[in-house]
């Protein structure tokens, strides 16, 4: 296995980084990074809202008495005849 081109990381760095850039170029990549964080941590909040969600709806469900679904008790809305 060949592990020179891994020798030297300075290839890998972007003209960016490695000129030392100043003034409006380095603004824009520091505003443009902050941007893409901010994005996914909105997505990955989305995410676990959505799940803690998804467990509050579930413990509710588990909760409610299996015998209430059972007995014909037809007190909901949607179950009543038209």
């Amino acid at each position: 296995m060949n592990l020179a081109p891994l020798s030297d990381l300075a290839l890998l760095a972007c003209p960016m980084c490695m000129s030392g850039a100043s003034g409006k170029e380095l603004m824009a990549a520091n505003s443009a990074i902050l941007l893409m964080l901010g994005v996914l941590v909105v997505v990955l909040s989305s995410f676990v809202g959505f799940i803690i969600y998804l467990a509050k709806r579930a413990r509710h469900f588990a909760e409610e008495p299996a015998s209430a679904s059972l007995s014909g008790n037809h007190d909901h809305p949607s179950s009543s005849s038209l």
